[in-house]
C-alpha cells in the first residue's frame, strides 16, 4: 500500500510528520484506526490490518480474550447479532515456542500457524464446530477465505515477521536429527499376554549425539498408522531448553562412581518405559517390548522387499498366504509382465496359484486407515499387476481393483498420479465399466447397435460418458448449494446429473431415460407393464398418482401413474413411469440427503 507520507509536498512535511505521529500514538491506546484503506489494530507491539471494504460485515473482538495468546477475533456480524455463541470465523493467535510444541503434540485444535520471529509463531485459531447459518454460508466462506489470505500476508510484512509453515515440521519423519532407535510397545501384553496390538516408539538424541547423549521418545505411532508427536509439558519450558538441562544433570551424575545407566536417560529401553508409564500411565512387564529394525512405516516397509517374487513363492507355496507379508509381496508386482504369469506356471507348476492369489486378496486393502501412503502403494502395486494381466488372470485381477476403488475411491486416485498417463487413462476407463457392471440394482442398461453398456448411481474416476457411448447433446455446469459443482448431461433420451466431488471423483446421483429399449432389473422402455411384475414382487413397488416436481419436470405431465421402488433406510429410488399399460420412462435418483419418494 503506499505511504501517504510520499505524497505530500515538501513544505507541509513538518506538520505531516507531526500528524503522523499523532496517529502511531493513537492507534497505540484504542482498538482500532484507520488509514487509507485499512483498519489498523494495536496487539502487544504488533499491528493488524482488515481490509475497510470488508468493515460493514465483520465484528472484531464482542468476546474478551483471557488466554493470553489470542489477539483478535474476526466474527460474521451478520450471524453474531443473532446467535452471540456463532460467527466466528477465526482468531489470530501468538503462541510461545513451548505452547506451540504441545499444540503440535494436540489433534483437532483448529490451529494453523503461518509466522514466526525470535520468540513466539503466529497463527490462525480456526472453529471446529459450525459456525454459520445456512443463510449466512456464502457470506461466511468469502469472508473466511479473503479476510484470512489478507491478514496472513500483510501481517507478516507489516511486522517484520518470517513466514512459516506447519509442514516444515509435520513434513519430517523425525523430530530430531540423530541416530533413530524404534522399540516395540505391546500395550496388552501386561493384561492378557498379547501381543496382537503394537505401537511403536521413536527415540533420538535431542541434545548430544553419540555416546553420552541422553535419549527422548520425540514421536510414536498406533497399529493403524496414526503417528503421534511428543514434547514434554514442562510448565512454559521448550523442549530444547528442557533436554539441554536433561543432558547436564546426566553429565554431572555419571561422573557418580554408583551411576546406573541401565536406569539413566542413556538407556533407551529405560526411556521407553518411563514414557510409557507417565505418558500412557501403563504399567508395563518384561516382554512388553521389543527392538524394531525401523519406525514401521509404509514408507520404509514396501522398501525392505527384494521386488523379485522368486524370492517370496517358494515360502508362500510352502507356508501358506501369511508366510509373506504385504509389503515384501506387493513391490514385486511392479515388475510383471504378462510373460511373468506363464514363467510362474513353469516354475512352480500348479501349486502357486491359490495361495498367491490368498496373499493378495489379503493385500489389497490396508490396515493402517491413518496412513494413506499405504493404501495408495497396495493400489499402484495391484493396479501394475492388472496392467500386465490378460484373460482369466485380468478377470480375477479385476476383482481387486473394483475392491480397492469400493474401500476409499480417493485415495485411488490418488495412486493413479505414480502410473504414466496412459496407464493412469486405461485404469480410469476399466474402472468405469466395471463400477457400472457391478451395481446390479440402481444401473440403467442401454443397448445400442448390438452392443450394451450400463451407467449407475455410483462414483465414478471419470467425468461424462462415464465408459459408454452416450453423445452429448446439451450439457450445463453451475455451482448447487450443498452439492458443489453439477453438471447435467442430455443425451438422445438420457439424462444424467453428477457431482465433482473433488479429486478426480464424480458421483452420478441422477439417471433419467425415455430411450426405447433402456432397462433396470430387466424392466425395458416400451415393455409392458406386466412385465414389472416378472422382475419384481408387488409389495417391492409403489404405485404413485403423482410423480416428483424435478422428474415431471423432464418426463412431462403426459402419464397414466407410476410404480417406485425405495429400499428402507437408503437414499436411492427407481422410478417407473407408465402411460397406457407401458413403461414410458425410467428415472433413478438419489436423493442424498434423504429419498426422493
Amino acid at each position: 500500500m503506499p505511504r501517504v507520507i510520499s505524497q505530500l509536498k515538501p513544505r507541509a512535511l513538518s506538520s505531516a510528520v507531526f500528524l503522523a505521529l499523532f496517529v502511531i500514538c493513537v492507534a497505540a491506546l484504542v482498538p482500532g484506526c484507520t488509514s487509507a484503506k485499512v483498519n489498523l489494530y494495536r496487539r502487544d507491539g504488533l499491528t493488524i490490518a482488515i481490509p475497510k471494504q470488508y468493515a460493514g460485515q465483520l465484528l472484531i473482538d464482542p468476546v474478551d480474550h483471557e488466554d493470553g495468546r489470542t489477539l483478535l477475533s474476526i466474527y460474521l456480524k451478520s450471524t453474531y447479532e443473532k446467535y452471540p455463541e456463532m460467527g466466528r470465523l477465526f482468531d489470530l493467535v501468538r503462541y510461545t515456542e513451548a505452547q506451540y510444541e504441545q499444540a503440535l503434540t494436540s489433534v483437532g485444535t483448529g490451529l494453523s500457524f503461518f509466522a514466526k520471529d525470535a520468540k513466539h509463531y503466529y497463527g490462525f485459531s480456526f472453529p471446529t464446530d459450525v459456525q454459520q447459518l445456512p443463510d449466512d454460508h456464502e457470506a461466511y466462506a468469502e469472508l473466511f477465505s479473503s479476510v484470512g489470505d489478507f491478514i496472513r500476508k500483510d501481517f507478516i510484512q507489516r511486522n517484520g515477521l518470517t513466514a512459516y509453515d506447519d509442514q516444515e515440521f509435520l513434513g519430517r519423519p523425525y523430530t530430531y536429527d540423530s541416530e533413530h532407535i524404534f522399540i516395540r510397545y505391546y500395550p496388552y501384553y501386561s493384561v492378557n499376554g498379547t501381543k496382537d496390538v503394537a505401537w511403536t516408539l521413536y527415540l533420538s538424541q535431542p541434545v548430544k549425539q553419540g555416546e553420552g547423549g541422553i535419549w527422548c521418545v520425540e514421536r510414536w505411532r498406533d497399529e493403524i498408522g496414526n503417528v503421534y508427536v511428543y514434547f514434554p509439558d514442562a510448565d512454559g519450558v521448550p523442549s530444547r531448553e528442557y533436554y539441554a538441562a536433561l543432558q547436564e544433570e546426566t553429565d554431572a551424575a555419571r561422573k557418580a562412581q554408583q551411576f546406573d545407566v541401565g536406569s539413566s536417560l542413556l538407556d533407551p529401553q529405560h526411556v521407553a518405559a518411563e514414557f510409557v508409564k507417565s505418558v500412557f500411565g501403563h504399567t508395563p512387564v518384561a516382554g512388553s517390548f521389543e527392538r524394531g529394525d525401523s519406525s514401521g512405516t509404509p514408507q520404509e516397509l514396501f522398501t525392505q522387499s527384494s521386488g523379485n517374487i522368486h524370492d517370496y513363492m517358494p515360502k508362500l507355496i510352502a507356508e501358506g498366504k501369511d508366510a509373506v507379508s504385504a509389503y515384501d509381496l506387493l513391490p514385486c508386482l511392479e515388475h510383471f509382465t504378462k510373460d511373468t504369469w506363464e514363467e510362474l506356471r513353469r516354475a512352480y507348476g500348479l501349486e502357486w496359484w491359490k495361495p498367491f492369489w490368498d496373499a493378495l486378496f489379503d493385500a489389497a486393502l490396508s490396515g493402517m486407515a491413518a496412513d494413506p501412503y499405504d493404501q495408495i502403494m497396495r493400489n499402484y502395486y495391484l493396479g501394475k499387476l492388472f496392467l500386465a494381466s490378460d484373460g482369466a488372470y485380468a478377470e480375477m485381477t479385476t476383482q481387486l481393483v473394483l475392491l480397492q476403488w469400493n474401500y476409499h475411491n480417493r485415495l485411488y486416485t490418488a495412486a493413479l498420479d505414480r502410473f504414466t498417463p496412459d496407464e493412469a487413462d486405461r485404469l480410469r476407463r476399466h474402472l468405469a465399466v466395471l463400477v457400472s457392471y457391478h451395481e446390479s440394482t440402481f444401473n440403467l442398461d442401454i443397448k445400442e447397435a448390438g452392443r450394451r453398456f450400463y451407467v449407475s448411481l455410483n462414483s465414478y474416476p471419470t467425468g461424462f460418458p462415464f465408459g459408454t457411448n452416450l453423445a452429448v447433446t446439451s450439457s450445463e455446469t453451475f455451482y448447487a448449494e450443498g452439492l458443489g459443482q453439477v453438471t447435467i448431461v442430455e443425451s438422445d433420451g438420457v439424462q444424467l446429473k453428477y457431482m465433482d466431488e473433488g479429486d478426480g471423483v464424480y458421483y452420478v446421483y441422477c439417471i433419467r431415460t425415455s430411450r426405447e429399449g433402456a432397462s433396470t432389473k430387466g424392466v425395458a422402455v416400451g415393455d409392458p407393464e406386466e412385465r414389472l411384475w416378472e422382475r419384481w414382487r408387488p409389495e417391492e413397488l409403489r404405485k404413485l398418482d403423482q410423480i416428483s416436481h424435478e422428474d415431471e419436470g423432464w418426463f412431462g405431465p403426459d402419464y397414466d401413474y407410476g410404480f417406485v421402488y425405495v429400499p428402507e433406510g437408503s437414499t436411492k429410488s427407481i422410478m417407473y413411469l407408465v402411460k397406457h399399460s407401458r413403461v414410458i420412462g425410467i428415472s433413478l435418483v438419489d436423493g442424498l440427503f434423504g429419498p426422493m419418494y
